[in-house]
Order: C-alpha cells, then structure tokens, then sequence
C-alpha cells in the first residue's frame, strides 16, 4: 500500500472516532402528528486488495490490440490486471432527517458526504462506473485527486402519503423485492451482490411507487423509475398475496427495454423457512460479445433462486443458509489473457473497436455472474452478545472455484459496531471467483 494510503486509513478512522456521538435519531421538534428527527451515523471503511493501474492498463492498449478478437483477447493491458496493490479509506458522515406534517404526509432526505484517499485511480473503478446505469437526478460531485477526494451525494429524498388502503413513494428510495437472501434476480432496482462489503447499502433509485393495499396480506405495487435516457425507464408491477401458507409475488415489467415476468414464493418447510424466485426476461436490445460475428439480439434467459435457511438450537442458536442460483444469462469465462473479463467488453462497428459493455448486455438484470450455476452457505453464531461471527462460501460449478469470507461484529452498544472480515478465493483463471484478490475489510458504524 502506498504511504499516503497508510496515512489516510488513520486519519479516516480518527475522524470517524472525534465525530461520531452516542445516541439515537433526535426529535428536535413536535406538534400534534407533526414532527421533526435528526439523526445519522458516521462509518469507517478500511480496506486493502489487489487491483489494477488505470495508467498501466491503457498504456498496454496498442493499436495491435483491435486488429481482431484474438488479439484485444491476449492484449498486453490484461497482463496489468491484478499486480497493484490498493487500499483506501472511505469515511463517511450520513445525515438523516425525518419530517411529517400529519398522518398521511411525510419526507425523508438523507445525504452523504465522504473523504475518500488511498488508491483511487484503478481500471476496475472505472470499468464500474462506465457499466453502472445511474440515477435519473443526478445528484452528487466529487472533488480531489488522485489520492484524496471529497464526495457528497443524495442517498435518499423522497415524500410519502400514506392511507388506510393508498401508499405511493415519490423520490430516491429503496425498492426491496424478491426473496432470496443471497441473490435477488426478481428484484431490477436495488439487487446487492451477496459479497457485498456493506450489505446494509444500496444506491436507490429515483421512482414513483404506488401500492394499493387490499387486506394484510394482499397488496398491488405499480413502480415507474425514470432512467437518464428513456431506453433505460423501468416499469413495473408487482401483486403479493398468500395461498394457504405460502406468501407469493407476481411481478411483470419492463427493465432497461428488456420484458419480464418473475414469480417469488416464501413459506415454511417442516421447521425450515423455504424461498424460490423464478425470472423469464425478453430481451429487446442487441449486443455483439468479443468474438462473436456481428451484434445480435440477446436470447432470452430464465433466472432461478431456491433457498432455506434454518436454526440450529446448539448454544445461543447457529443460523445456516443453503441457496442455489441458475442464472441463464451468465457472461462465461472469455478466453486468451482477458480471461473473465472478457464478458465486460463489446465489440463496435467504429473506432476504439472494443469498449465496455453495456446495461443491455445484463438483460435488465442487476444480478450478473459469469457461472451459470452458483451454490452459497452460510453460517451465523452468537459467541457473545456482543460478538457475532458470521461466514459464508460460494461455489461456482461451472469454473469449479470458491471464494470464503468469514466476518467478526463486536457491538458493544446501540451507538457503535465494528466489522472485520476477509475474502479469499481459490480457483482456475477461466472461473467465476479464480481471479478475485484477497481483500480485507474493516468497517465501523458510529450512530447519532
């Protein structure tokens, strides 16, 4: 790691440590309904990897390398890939406030500023953001370096009416469907990977979601989440009921111009908990992988999720989950020295010739692997009530690789947290996790 790398892990963390105040959200003002809180928390992450210089890779890039498939295939930028070391510091001060004006209208906006420093100028951020879709507003900046910068962002702003039988949302907000615990095909918003470092987190998205309430237990849900072109608008439904023990979720919609229709299902197995998430997407947007003929229409494809997770009663109680994941519209593992990387690139009629892929290549998914089946278990133990060790495997069958990250949490109260984990994976190059870095992670939550 690089010294001013060093240098900023300590300053985040002290940061984190002089601005964080025990405590809860605050309410500073009522009348009647009527209310105001504040409240937010300060988060440290910390973490350390291997990654890649976006200066090295280019540099590889030469002209050779877009003479034909083959050769951007074995181009010498991927003999880049992997051989820096990165950390970086991301601190994190959240501020949330909460206003209602009576019973049926409230607000919620939460925004984020960051000082991020360590390694920040690397090919897989970039390649991150060039694939990301974003938010129909954009509302966030970034100013620095590259090594120190400061970010500020909206992560939610949204007002909300509530009635007896009438809900709608307007504004950032999180759409949580599906109900697989790991992987979420059903759900085209807000999926999180399940290697996710900060599971807790995802970006929102800017949407009007209506929901008419007909009893409990049976709801209708119409979303209309606006793109930053209309070929990347989202429509959707979603109607949740229950059949005799079952709690299921019809949803049909339209992601990125791809059509869908998914079906989710949750209810007890014997004293287990069983789920299953079942996706059929019509893809209406063409796409031309590195080595293929020409672009063509993307083919249809199935998603499947089965799951059950279960509670040993052994001590404070062992938490296991078992689920498996069929993704019919997996990348594949490339070929030549790009590797698995490959599936993240296109091919163009124009100059560069190559490029990053985009959203259309993802079926309007948010869950992308390059297996095409993929097994997780995962374990959870109390040592304490104040240490939870977690850990959790996947499996990829196909390339016949793994990766494992175990994580300790030490809560000590309701105002501070801290999580140190690692993951470690094993496997072939042409393989879902063969390639991945060892990463380790430490993240802290102040809450006030």
């Amino acid at each position: 790691m690089r010294a001013n790398a060093r240098w900023s892990l300590g300053l985040g963390m002290a940061m984190a440590c002089l601005a964080a105040l025990p405590g809860d959200a605050r309410e500073v003002w009522r009348s009647g309904d009527a209310y105001v809180d504040l409240g937010g928390y300060v988060r440290e992450i910390a973490f350390v990897s291997r990654g890649t210089s976006e200066a090295d890779f280019e540099a590889g890039r030469g002209v050779g390398c877009v003479l034909s498939p083959q050769a951007f295939a074995n181009c010498p930028a991927f003999d880049a890939v992997g051989l820096e070391r990165v950390g970086t510091s991301t601190t994190r001060l959240r501020l949330r406030m909460e206003a209602r004006a009576n019973e049926h209208w409230s607000a919620v906006i939460s925004v984020d500023n960051e000082l991020i420093a360590g390694t920040l100028d690397t090919f897989e951020a970039q390649l991150g953001e060039n694939l990301g879709t974003g938010t129909w507003a954009d509302a966030s900046g970034i100013r620095g370096n590259d090594t120190v910068a400061w970010a500020y962002s909206l992560y939610r702003g949204y007002l909300n009416f509530e009635s007896e039988h009438f809900e709608a949302v307007v504004g950032r907000q999180r759409i949580p469907w599906g109900v697989g615990r790991l992987w979420n095909p059903i759900d085209r918003f807000n999926a999180i990977r399940p290697l996710a470092i900060q599971p807790d987190e995802s970006p929102g998205v800017d949407a009007i979601n209506a929901r008419f309430l007909f009893t409990d237990f049976t709801q209708l849900e119409l979303v209309f989440a606006a793109g930053r072109d209309s070929s990347q608008n989202d429509y959707a439904m979603r109607f949740q009921g229950m059949a005799r023990d079952i709690d299921y979720g019809v949803v049909l919609g339209s992601f990125k111009g791809a059509r869908t229709v998914g079906l989710d299902l949750s209810g007890n197995v014997g004293e287990a908990a069983g789920r299953a998430e079942i996706v059929y997407t019509v893809p209406t947007g063409d796409v031309w992988p590195v080595g293929a003929a020409g672009p063509a229409r993307l083919a249809d494809f199935w998603q499947i999720v089965v799951s059950m997770d279960y509670n040993i009663d052994w001590g404070t109680g062992i938490y296991v989950l078992a689920e498996h994941l069929y993704n019919g519209n997996a990348l594949g593992f490339g070929f030549g020295q790009a590797g698995p990387l490959l599936g993240f690139f296109e091919q163009t009629a124009a100059p560069p010739f190559y490029e990053a892929t985009s959203y259309t290549r993802f079926g309007g998914s948010q869950v992308i692997t390059r297996s095409s089946q993929l097994t997780g278990l995962q374990a959870g133990y109390e040592i304490t009530p104040e240490i939870r060790f977690n850990a959790m495997i996947l499996y990829d069958w196909d390339g016949e690789s793994a990766v494992f990250f175990p994580s300790v949490v030490y809560s000590p109260g309701s105002w501070f947290d801290w999580t140190l984990g690692v993951q470690a994976a094993a496997g072939g190059k042409y393989s879902e996790f063969g390639d991945a870095p060892t990463t380790g992670f430490l993240l802290g939550n102040f809450y006030f």
